[in-house]
């Protein structure tokens, strides 16, 4: 017995289409000058006139580094308290504790001063340009940008037109605040269009078969299935890859010792997938991936009775 499905099922993004033909006919087609599947984000800015009011004068304090010194010195002059009793004591154990306390202070504060900085910022305190790219979206992704320039500054231009979020022309971001912008100049991924379906079929020549099972009615040989064509397209640089799974792997015997599940055990699926390279998708669902399945019989037997 040697037989062979001829029937794909196209997967794409989870919707399967009955008609491979008529699903190639209603496809449309795309192509783009610029950097696929991406969006811009630009913002220029400068530093910004000091507010005409003053502002109060900041007292000064221990840093981080400072404090934790001072949390080490009281440990110090408490740990020489200990063998005093009575108060003393009482006060070593109250020193040991108030050192802790500041040297968790001081660590604190170092650890939140190594903090990753923001992916987009306004780091110049005498301005510059934010230029981003973001992945495309519809509609456009908005993005934050932080000051991190310890200094205000003045939005001058914006790439945005409609200048959409709070990142709008001659708006004052002050140092540690951040506004919003969405991003412009979207350019959506090229659509590849499927030209022909893959095709599968069982290696009877190039290949022994990949097991044989034997009863005393005869044998059972498995056969794997073959890639004989892969799918085109009418964009170069897709990725194939294929696989296969098997219903079975287990003969199973009736009473008289004959194979009872010859049928089967020479089923199977094959699965084609179809990888698009960066910045494109396929028709119709502009999804990265498109898979085919399909079930296949591959196998001969002899029979002895």
């Amino acid at each position: 017995m040697t037989t062979m499905g001829n029937l794909w099922r196209l997967r794409a993004a989870g919707v399967r289409t009955a008609g491979a033909a008529a699903a190639l006919a209603a496809w449309g087609s795309s192509a783009w000058a610029q950097a696929a599947n991406t969006c811009e984000v630009s913002l220029t800015y400068a530093a910004a006139v000091a507010p005409p009011f003053s502002t109060a004068t900041a007292v000064p304090g221990l840093g981080m580094l400072g404090v934790a010194v001072l949390g080490a010195v009281v440990a110090v002059m408490a740990w020489r308290q200990r063998h005093q009793g009575g108060l003393h004591r009482m006060m070593a154990v109250v020193g040991v504790a108030a050192a802790v306390s500041l040297s968790a202070m001081g660590g604190g504060s170092l650890v939140n001063a190594v903090r990753a900085a923001p992916p987009l910022a306004f780091s110049s305190a005498t301005g510059g340009i934010v230029s981003a790219t973001a992945a495309y979206s519809n509609p456009a992704p908005v993005e934050t940008v932080f000051n991190t320039s310890g200094a205000r500054i003045r939005i001058t231009a914006n790439g945005n037109a409609a200048e959409t979020g709070t990142c709008a022309v001659n708006s004052i971001v002050e140092p540690g605040a951040s506004c919003t912008t969405q991003a412009s100049a979207c350019t959506p991924p090229i659509v590849i269009q499927t030209l022909t379906a893959p095709v599968l079929t069982c290696d009877y020549v190039t290949q022994p078969p990949r097991a044989t099972y034997f009863g005393n009615d005869g044998s059972q040989s498995v056969f794997e299935p073959l890639l004989t064509a892969e799918p085109t397209f009418d964009e170069a640089g897709v990725t194939i890859g294929s696989s296969y799974v098997l219903n079975t792997t287990t003969p199973a015997y009736d009473g008289a010792g004959n194979l009872a599940n010859r049928a089967e055990l020479i089923l199977g699926t094959s699965t084609v997938t179809a990888t698009a390279p960066a910045g494109y998708v396929f028709a119709p669902d502009n999804m990265s991936t498109m898979t085919w399945t399909q079930e296949f019989s591959c196998g001969q037997g002899t029979s002895s009775l």
